[in-house]
């Protein structure tokens, strides 16, 4: 199992999508993927993409306007 941080803070959609796209492109079976956005947005269409796709993902305002996306494959 590997852990892939993505640090999208600062990022409007649909660039934290498009990162996780990426990275789901790179991972494997068991691997996470965290990311971290200021922008609530873009964690809510994180959250309905990967329910599409049937991969389990949550996400949780972290701090403040802060939010963390993590995706299970």
């Amino acid at each position: 199992m590997t852990e892939h941080y993505i640090d999208a803070m600062g990022f409007m959609c649909p660039v934290p999508n498009m990162m996780v796209q990426e990275k789901l492109e790179q991972a494997q079976q068991g691997d996470v993927i965290i990311l971290e956005t200021d922008h609530s947005c873009a964690a809510v269409n994180i959250i309905n993409d990967m329910k599409k796709k049937k991969i389990r993902a949550t996400s949780q305002e972290i701090d403040n306007g802060i939010w963390r996306v993590v995706i299970r494959l």
